[in-house]
């Protein structure tokens, strides 16, 4: 696969992967609690509500694939930083960042809707306290793995101004993104949509990159050897000069024997 179509497949897969986890997190506060002042009743009322319980069971699949694809985009930013900052060991930190992110996010939901998974059993008996405390630690994990995003936005803002491919604009408001980021719990939510944006500008400008970069060619190069023929089809080295000197030899020696049996003539007067 080409550059241009790996970079392509990389802006498409991010742009993909904010949809989902949106979806993915619509779906699970159906059933989560983040809100400790939420009351007794309604946190029953959402644990036992099979609808609910179904959409939630939905959402941990697609927040499984917009993982997935969130981590197919940062490898493609990840070359794109490496090649803009002449191999920079900071563009590495593009991936790990995503996985941090990633890694938190999931589990942080997982707590949020574990009690609404647990509630199917007739075992269960839900309590509303601790549903409150697993809902609000979910809540808070996932938002602590915004600082994986905001290593993301801070890493490729600072490779791409010393490149000076953003404008002046672009890099302070990407710099506030990923101060928000950081902040993770205490931004309130939103830091959550400012990295949802940051990541869907970032995909387009990777489109755009794919675009410009023109398709690797496969020929053959200088530095790649021809291949080898076969011994048998070419005569080894010096071998027409070894045949002449068999043909003279032999005609020496054929010559000899006639010398040998033609008698001398008598000379006459």
């Amino acid at each position: 696969m080409d550059e241009s179509r790996a970079l392509r497949r990389a802006a498409w897969a991010g742009a993909a992967s904010v949809v989902l986890l949106v979806v993915a997190v619509a779906l699970g506060y159906l059933v989560g609690v983040d809100d400790a002042g939420m009351s007794d009743a309604a946190i029953l009322e959402r644990l036992n509500d099979d609808t609910r319980q179904a959409a939630a069971g939905i959402g941990l699949p697609v927040l499984a694939a917009g993982v997935a694809l969130l981590l197919w985009f940062a490898t493609g930013l990840r070359r794109v930083l490496d090649r803009l900052s002449g191999g920079d060991p900071l563009a590495h930190a593009i991936v790990p960042a995503a996985a941090l992110f990633s890694g938190l996010m999931i589990t942080g939901v997982s707590l949020d809707v574990g009690s609404a998974f647990a509630a199917w059993s007739d075992e269960f008996t839900a309590d509303p306290n601790t549903v409150r405390a697993l809902g609000m630690g979910g809540q808070v994990l996932a938002l602590t793995g915004l600082i994986g995003g905001g290593v993301m936005v801070a890493v490729t803002t600072r490779i791409a101004q010393q490149a000076r491919a953003l404008p002046t604009w672009a890099t302070w408001t990407s710099y506030a993104v990923a101060v928000l980021c950081l902040s993770g719990f205490w931004s309130g939510g939103l830091a959550s949509v400012a990295f949802a944006l940051w990541l869907i500008a970032a995909a387009i400008a990777l489109l755009r990159t794919a675009r410009q970069t023109p398709p690797s060619q496969h020929a053959p190069t200088q530095d790649t050897p021809a291949p080898a023929r076969p011994a048998h089809d070419e005569p080894a080295q010096g071998a027409p000069a070894q045949n002449a000197s068999a043909q003279g030899v032999a005609a020496e020696g054929a010559a000899a024997p006639e010398a040998t049996r033609t008698p001398p003539t008598a000379t006459s007067g």
